[in-house]
């Protein structure tokens, strides 16, 4: 027979009394979260863009200098950032698509929607999605459809305006991906002053990877051969025009918030964009910074001390540092940090690339505070000192001088490699 319970005191009521208030209060104490995630967007911009409502997130964030995508290749790295692993680990290693080899990430993987749905959060997701299945499996309730980027902010906002807290919302724009339209668009574009150039052009492919200048002769590198200096200013005149476009998309988000202190928000992008540096376009079988290198700042008022961090981090990280700052158990593995949560800073990240649509091109990348190493699978390498080459234009892979660096970052990069 189950008895009732009985209380040994009122004092012992009142405690337990009090302490359930105090779980309840715990749970509607929990913050918001807004993730608003750009696509193809640098960190490394080539000029100066008006982004008033980064700034909004910026003044009181915290911005990482040193973020890194896991690898530069949008589905891949969009796993990454929902599940807190490395892309050979969702098997999400390049683009899902009918062009592409890439398979859908599962849904038997805990990801942000799942988890945070789980622990109570109502969840949406608007925009782009580009990890294949069924969106609803993945934990989110509500689904926005995938269509120009004013109408994803604009649903996102209103479904954000209808919520009672704790919430959820994944809003994924499109642009700066939109800088593919740069042929059909290229002659109406004035650039603007302020824009730097490209540090070098086609010619420094000849000490490189031949991947890269195969890039140029076979793929999507085509479209800008022919690029003179002038266009290149135009296409990194378009970009930041396209970086601007999203930031008022961000606005349109950020308004719909309720209460900006209740709310975690977290701005960030799928990878980058080469730019035209090395005289390259859009992303490919290369890892230079600009495509590496993403902008991210979480905004997390007293819970992550404002101001900027210098230290190695990875998309991976994401979904870690989300569950930290929301007290949010997180049922799996991960490889990703809880950046909220201190430690010894990273001495390197790890990076990894698979294909283009379906030309297969493993690479890996070990990149440290000075010297960065890509290893392509065909043997070539690309070796680097940041410190005195940051435009990444020596390939010092083959100088004897470097021999030792080299065998040390090869070596780390076996370990590593060897684990997946």
């Amino acid at each position: 027979m189950i008895r009732p319970v009985r209380f040994a005191s009122a004092l012992t009521r009142r405690q337990l009394l009090g302490s359930t208030a105090a779980l309840a209060f715990a749970q509607e104490r929990r913050p918001n979260v807004l993730v608003f995630m750009t696509d193809q967007e640098s960190a490394l911009l080539p000029g100066l863009a008006e982004l008033p409502n980064r700034r909004r997130i910026e003044r009181d964030g915290v911005r990482f200098t040193l973020a890194f995508s896991n690898t530069p290749q949008c589905s891949a790295a969009r796993s990454s950032l929902l599940t807190g692993l490395e892309p050979h680990q969702t098997g999400v290693r390049t683009n899902v698509d009918e062009s592409s080899l890439g398979k859908p990430l599962s849904p038997a993987i805990p990801n942000v929607g799942s988890v945070f749905a789980a622990a109570g959060y109502r969840t949406g997701y608007f925009g782009k999605w580009h990890l294949g299945g069924v969106r609803e499996q993945f934990g989110f309730g509500s689904i926005g459809r995938e269509q120009p980027d004013g109408e994803v902010a604009r649903e996102a906002a209103a479904w954000i305006a209808q919520q009672k807290a704790p919430w959820l919302a994944w809003v994924s724009v499109l642009n700066p991906h939109n800088i593919y339209s740069i042929p059909r668009v290229l002659e109406t574009i004035r650039p603007r002053a302020g824009v730097r150039p490209p540090a070098s052009d086609l010619s420094n492919l000849a000490v490189k990877p031949a991947e890269q200048q195969a890039y140029v002769d076979r793929d999507q590198g085509r479209q800008t051969r022919g690029f003179t200096p002038e266009d290149w200013l135009r296409y990194r005149t378009y970009y930041l025009e396209l970086v601007e476009k999203a930031d008022a998309n961000l606005g349109t988000v950020l308004d719909a918030v309720p209460d900006l202190d209740s709310t975690i928000v977290v701005y960030t992008s799928d990878h980058g964009d080469a730019l035209g540096e090395h005289g390259l376009p859009y992303k490919g079988p290369f890892m230079y910074e600009e495509e590496t290198r993403i902008p991210l700042t979480i905004r997390a008022p007293g819970r992550m001390p404002p101001g900027e961090r210098t230290d190695l981090v990875v998309q991976a990280d994401l979904a870690p540092t989300l569950a930290g700052l929301c007290g949010v158990r997180w049922p799996g593995r991960v490889t990703g940090r809880n950046l909220a949560a201190g430690g010894a800073p990273r001495d390197a990240v790890f990076l990894e690339y698979y294909a283009k649509q379906k030309w297969v091109n493993p690479i890996r990348t070990i990149r440290g505070g000075r010297w960065k190493l890509n290893w392509y699978d065909s043997g070539h390498q690309e070796l680097y000192d940041l410190r005195a080459d940051p435009h990444e234009i020596h390939n010092l892979a083959a100088e004897a001088a470097a021999r030792d660096v080299k065998a040390d970052l090869e070596r780390r990069l076996d370990a590593w490699r060897g684990k997946q």
